[in-house]
């Protein structure tokens, strides 16, 4: 019998180290769990504020295209105005010299190359903004 008792002081000293080391092991676990969660949330508030700042700045540039926009869509009522003064006096070069004026030719088709380019901006297909910003158009569309 004394190797019995023996058995049962052995069985029961090996539970209380585990549960020593369970112990242990669960305050390890737990540390760790607070160190993700404070790092999970030191994240999501990087996150947070990226989105913050990529929001302003969204909308400036939004803001920005806005107005030039409605800058754009003033001038276009004018370049219309332009080509159908060109249209008018083309009809009258023909009607009197029975030939188009050359010069007014080419300046018509630039006017219509930068009035399609100023209708794609507004209409959002393009993200380049016209002449004075871009250089003046010298050829057909693309």
């Amino acid at each position: 019998m004394n190797n019995d008792e023996d058995k049962s002081t052995t069985s029961q000293a090996t539970p209380k180290k585990d549960t020593a080391h369970n112990e242990t092991s669960h305050e390890d676990h737990s540390a760790d769990r607070k160190a993700e969660a404070e790092e999970s949330v030191k994240k999501q508030n990087e996150n947070i504020d990226e989105q913050n700042i990529e929001k302003t700045w969204h909308n400036k540039n939004v803001l920005k295209r806005g107005i030039a926009m409605l800058g754009y869509g003033f001038v276009a009522g004018f370049v219309r105005l332009g080509i159908t003064l060109i249209a008018l006096f083309q009809f009258f070069s023909l009607l009197f010299a029975e030939k188009p004026n050359q010069p007014l030719v080419k300046f018509g088709q630039d006017l219509n190359t930068y009035l399609y380019q100023i209708n794609q901006f507004l209409t959002i297909n393009s993200e380049t903004y016209p002449f004075p910003f871009a250089d003046w158009p010298d050829s057909p569309p693309k």
